[in-house]
């Protein structure tokens, strides 16, 4: 389920405009395949030859402190760290003493010639630290390690500062660390700030919005818990018209926990990019029908503590809950077609969007025909992303879809007594994507189930058609 848009926009700028070169690769956390695993990469700016021990020892640092920070904790398995020894001519981040604040900062001025120009006073704010070279960044990336999911520079200057932005950038300040796990909200989850850092940043994202409503803000689901609230923004400019969920959340605070509604916002980019489903048995084999027994199984990818749900059904029937495997008797079968399924779905407490195992869950469908005198078994497996917006809605509804393999999808709007409304969508194939936006206008006001049928799994999802 991984995408790298970015890297293939970056990749043509470097190879326009500059040619990279091959570094020092080093590992420091390898849990799998780098294609089903998320990949985080590491780059240094402003570290020589002779400094590249200390980069690495910076970047080790800092992959340690992010996993015992909430949600990253749990989700650990999930993850390959690598760190890409980039070399710089001089050592040190540019400061151009430009920015109205440098005063009070009292960080000499520098102008050390590195590899990602990476600078102080970016924008005209002295703490902000941005890697300017973005031609350089896309080169080094291209030709060291393309399968990346999301890139950290560490700056080579002991003094604060740092920034998100597609790359989450942080110096070697005694707070870096913390800076990092502020700035990978930024970028990998796509948060706000949750300080008003000014109208150009004033956008509708996860932890941000315009939206007082409570029955309607995007983090309904958490009212009333966890310090959860809708908080009016302070100060200056349009303020006043923008809302967060939390008053005290690292997105707003170094050194505190991420608020409820920014965690579940970065677990479901891990669910975004990454499948539990590792490796599965069998993928296809031929047995003799006098065989006594089949045998399937799942290996798996867990969040730590285990929040993995995995149901198996035969021919629609539950067979088992929670089990790695299971193990039919075939000599009690009688001739005719079979279909085994195993449906993995991620229930953690962190996420309570609606319908949650609607949007994220991954299948294994085993089909096989007893007949004579052989079993034949043939596998299939799908991870599958889900989303289902605006809910409430008052007249169109959007579906996206995504695939790692094509299937035959359909999509019926029933009752809340679970009968037939109308049907919007009927054996249409899907291969990869599908997005497409419904209209609702005639359906009566009231509650309704989205019944969805992806190949041989069926999720439903209850949504409000509003006047």
């Amino acid at each position: 389920m991984k995408r790298k848009v970015l890297f293939f926009v970056l990749t043509l700028i470097a190879c326009n405009f500059s040619r990279a070169q091959v570094f020092e690769l080093d590992t420091l956390q390898y849990k799998g395949n780098p294609d089903q695993f998320i990949n985080l990469v590491m780059m240094g700016d402003g570290y020589t030859a002779a400094q590249q021990d200390q980069f690495v020892s910076a970047a080790q640092g800092l992959s340690d402190y992010l996993f015992t920070q909430k949600p990253f904790d749990a989700y650990r398995n999930y993850f390959n760290v690598f760190a890409i020894r980039v070399i710089s001519t001089e050592s040190g981040v540019v400061h151009p003493g430009t920015a109205s604040d440098c005063a009070g900062a009292q960080v000499p001025v520098s102008n050390p010639q590195t590899f990602f120009d990476t600078r102080f006073d970016a924008y005209g704010i002295h703490r902000l630290v941005v890697p300017f070279n973005e031609n350089a960044i896309a080169g080094v990336l291209a030709d060291n390690f393309p399968a990346y999911d999301q890139v950290f520079i560490i700056s080579n200057s002991p003094y604060y500062g740092g920034s998100g932005g597609p790359f989450a950038t942080s110096t070697t300040n005694i707070n870096s660390n913390e800076i990092t796990a502020h700035e990978i909200g930024h970028s990998f989850a796509y948060l706000a700030d949750e300080y008003y850092a000014g109208d150009i940043y004033a956008i509708e994202k996860p932890n941000k919005t315009q939206q007082n409503n409570p029955a309607l803000v995007k983090w309904k689901n958490w009212l009333g818990g966890n310090n959860v609230g809708i908080y009016q923004h302070c100060c200056g400019g349009q303020s006043a018209s923008w809302y967060k969920p939390h008053n005290n959340c690292k997105m707003k605070v170094l050194f505190a926990p991420l608020c409820a509604v920014c965690s579940e916002a970065i677990v479901e980019k891990i669910h975004g990019l990454s499948d539990p489903l590792f490796s599965f048995s069998p993928v296809e084999s031929t047995v003799n029908s006098t065989q006594q027994y089949l045998d399937f199984s799942l290996n798996l990818i867990r969040p730590q503590p285990n929040t993995l749900k995995t149901e198996w059904k035969m021919n629609g029937n539950i067979l088992a809950v929670n089990a790695d495997s299971i193990r039919i008797d075939q000599s009690l079968l009688p001739d005719g077609n079979y279909s085994i399924t195993a449906i993995i779905t991620d229930t953690t407490a962190m996420v309570r969007t609606d319908g949650h195992a609607s949007l994220h869950f991954s299948t294994v469908n085993w089909t096989f025909s007893r007949l004579f005198t052989k079993t034949r078994v043939i596998a299939t497996s799908n991870a599958i992303s889900l989303s289902v917006s605006p809910n409430p809605t008052d007249e169109f509804l959007n579906i996206s879809l995504e695939l790692t393999n094509p299937e035959y999808f359909s999509l019926d709007v029933l009752s809340v007594e679970g009968k037939l409304v109308r049907r919007l969508a009927d054996e249409i194939r899907v291969n990869g994507n599908f997005d497409r936006q419904f209209s609702l206008e005639k359906l009566p006001a009231g509650e309704y189930l989205m019944l969805f049928r992806i190949g041989n799994s069926t999720q439903t999802r209850r949504i409000v058609k509003q006047n």
